[in-house]
C-alpha cells in the first residue's frame, strides 16, 4: 500500500441548486469560499444526480448504482444486505473512513460502510433528519420542512453555536485533527454531510438581512401558469401547495435559500481552511457537491422532485491534490460516477457492476477514458404522478413519465429549458438519437416493469426499534443536541 495515496473529503450539502453560486455566474449568490474552491479545480457543469430526492440519491452514489437497481423508491429506502459502498471498500484497503453530519440513512444501517460517525444523522421524528427551527414546531410526531414552513422562512431562531451545520464543520475538524496526531501516516476518507440550503429556510442574521437586501425579484413563471402546465409541474405545484402562499413570502423564501447557500459556504470555507493550515490540502483530493437541487422558485417552482436542471443537476467541484489552476467540462456526468473515481484515486479495484465511472481520465486531461456519454437521472416513486425517467447527452434532455406526454429539450440552445421540442411540430432530432436516449432513459425497463419490481420490493415500513439508537443526534426543545442514548421526548415510541 502506497504511502502517498491521497486523503478523500467528500462535502455534500443538502438541496443545493447548482446555478445559485459565484463561480456558477450567479452575481447575487455570495459564496466566496467555494468559489475560491472553484478556482482550483475541475467545475463539471452538467453533473447530475442519479434521482432527485434525498436517501435514493445517496445510495446511489455511495454503491455506484442506479437507484432502480437498488429498489430505491422513495425515502423510506435504506442500504440492503449485501450493498457495498465506497467507505466499506477504502476501509477495507486501509484508509481510515468517516461520516460526519447528515446522511440520511436508516434500517438498519445507519454507518454506510464508514468506521467512524461521531456526529451522525439528526433525528427528529420518523422521517425527518433536519434541524427544526423554531425548535418549538416540532410537534412530537413530523418536522415539516416543506414549503409549508414558508412563513418561518428568515432568521434561525436556534443559538449560531448550536446550529447543526457548525457542529458538523466543528466535529469534522476534530476528526482530522485527531487523525493526524494518531494515525499520520494512513490515508483518511471523510465524508462532510451539511443540511443546507435544505428547508428549514433559516440562517444567522447577519447572512439572511444581506440576502434581502439582493433578492428584490422573483424568477419568471412557467407559461400558462399553473392551469396549463404538464402534468408532472402541474403535480409540483398542487403537492407543494405553491399557490398558497403570496409573492412576498416567496421572495423573503428566496432571500432564505441564498442566506442559506452563504452560511453553506462560510462553513465549508472555515473547514478547508483548517485542511490547509493542517498541511494536509497538499494531498487531499477534496469535492463538493450536492445531493440534488431545488428550483428555489425557478419558473414558480419550488422544491426537488422534478426534471429540470435546477433540481436534477448538482454542483460539482473536484480539487486534486496539488492542483493550482481551473478547467470547466461541460459533458455530462453523474454522483454514480463517485465510487468508481474514488477506487481509482485510492488504486483500489472497483466491483464489477458499477453503473457510474472513474472521473480521473477527465481530472486529469484524458477525457476520452471517461466512458458514458449519458447521465441519467429518475424519480421512481410508487405514485405514477410523481415519477419520471430522464437521460441526458452532451445536447438533449429527454424526460419520461408513465402517465403523461414524454419531453425534450435542447440544452445546447435551450439551457433553461423553456421550449418541448416534443409538444408539436417538427423535432430536430435524428430519429436515432431519440431512440438512443429513450433506451438510455428507460434502462431497459418499461413503466410497467418497474411497477412490478415495485411490488415484489416495496418500500419497507418505519422501524421504530431501529430508530430508536443509532449514530443520531436529538434536537431538544431549547436547540440543544445531544447522543441518542436515550428517550428524550417522551411519548415517542411509547416510553415515558
Amino acid at each position: 500500500m502506497s504511502a502517498h495515496r491521497p486523503n478523500i473529503l467528500l462535502i455534500l450539502s443538502d438541496q443545493h441548486n447548482p446555478k445559485i453560486a459565484g463561480f456558477a455566474g450567479d452575481p447575487m449568490a455570495e459564496t466566496p469560499n467555494l468559489d475560491a474552491l472553484a478556482e482550483h479545480s475541475t467545475r463539471f457543469d452538467a453533473a447530475y444526480c442519479q434521482t432527485p430526492l434525498c436517501v435514493p440519491s445517496r445510495l446511489s452514489f455511495l454503491t455506484g448504482r442506479y437507484p432502480f437497481r437498488l429498489h430505491a423508491w422513495n425515502n423510506g429506502c435504506g442500504l440492503r444486505d449485501g450493498d457495498v459502498t465506497f467507505a466499506d471498500l477504502l476501509g477495507r484497503d486501509g484508509y481510515t473512513t468517516a461520516a460526519i453530519g447528515k446522511m440520511h440513512l436508516r434500517r438498519p444501517n445507519f454507518m454506510g460502510g464508514f468506521q467512524h460517525r461521531p456526529y451522525g444523522d439528526l433525528m427528529v421524528g420518523r422521517f425527518c433528519f433536519h434541524q427544526p427551527d423554531p425548535p418549538q414546531t416540532w410537534d412530537g410526531r413530523w418536522c415539516d420542512h416543506s414549503v409549508g414552513r414558508f412563513p418561518w422562512a428568515g432568521e434561525t431562531q436556534v443559538p449560531e453555536s448550536l446550529l447543526a451545520d457548525g457542529v458538523v464543520t466543528r466535529e469534522a475538524v476534530s476528526f482530522l485533527l485527531d487523525h493526524q496526531s494518531r494515525s499520520p501516516e494512513k490515508p483518511w476518507l471523510l465524508m462532510a454531510g451539511y443540511s443546507r440550503p435544505h428547508f428549514p429556510l433559516t440562517a444567522p442574521a447577519r447572512h439572511f438581512q444581506r440576502a434581502l437586501e439582493r433578492i428584490t425579484s422573483l424568477p419568471p413563471k412557467l407559461p400558462g401558469f399553473p392551469d396549463a402546465l404538464h402534468p408532472h409541474d402541474r403535480f409540483i405545484v398542487d403537492d407543494f401547495r405553491l399557490q398558497a402562499f403570496s409573492d412576498d413570502e416567496h421572495l423573503r423564501a428566496l432571500a432564505a435559500y441564498y442566506a442559506c447557500v452563504s452560511y453553506l459556504d462560510e462553513c465549508i470555507g472555515l473547514l478547508i481552511a483548517q485542511l490547509d493550515k493542517s498541511g494536509l490540502l497538499g494531498n487531499t483530493c477534496v469535492i463538493y457537491a450536492s445531493d440534488h437541487g431545488d428550483m428555489a422558485a425557478e419558473k414558480g417552482l419550488w422544491c426537488k422532485r422534478t426534471y429540470y436542471d435546477a433540481s436534477a443537476r448538482v454542483p460539482l467541484l473536484i480539487r486534486l491534490p496539488g492542483q493550482t489552476g481551473s478547467s470547466v467540462v461541460d459533458r455530462p456526468v453523474q454522483l454514480a460516477d463517485f465510487f468508481p473515481t474514488f477506487c481509482d484515486l485510492a488504486g483500489v479495484e472497483p466491483p464489477e457492476g458499477m453503473d457510474g465511472a472513474s472521473l480521473l481520465p477527465v481530472l486529469t486531461g484524458s477525457p476520452e477514458g471517461y466512458r458514458p456519454t449519458v447521465a441519467r437521472s429518475e424519480l421512481l416513486t410508487p405514485r405514477p404522478e410523481t415519477a419520471f425517467r430522464m437521460a441526458r447527452d452532451a445536447r438533449w434532455k429527454y424526460v419520461e413519465f408513465p402517465e403523461a406526454p414524454p419531453r425534450l429539450f435542447d440544452m445546447v440552445n435551450d439551457p433553461e429549458e423553456n421550449f418541448d421540442l416534443l409538444s408539436g411540430g417538427d423535432v430536430p432530432i435524428p430519429a436515432e438519437d431519440l431512440a438512443r436516449l429513450r433506451d438510455s432513459a428507460s434502462g431497459g425497463l418499461s413503466w410497467d416493469d418497474i411497477a412490478r419490481l415495485q411490488r415484489q420490493f416495496p418500500v419497507p415500513p418505519p422501524d421504530d426499534e431501529a430508530m430508536k439508537h443509532g449514530p443520531v443526534q436529538y434536537q431538544l426543545n431549547d436547540g440543544r443536541i445531544v447522543d441518542a442514548d436515550g428517550f428524550l421526548y417522551p411519548g415517542i415510541y411509547g416510553e415515558s
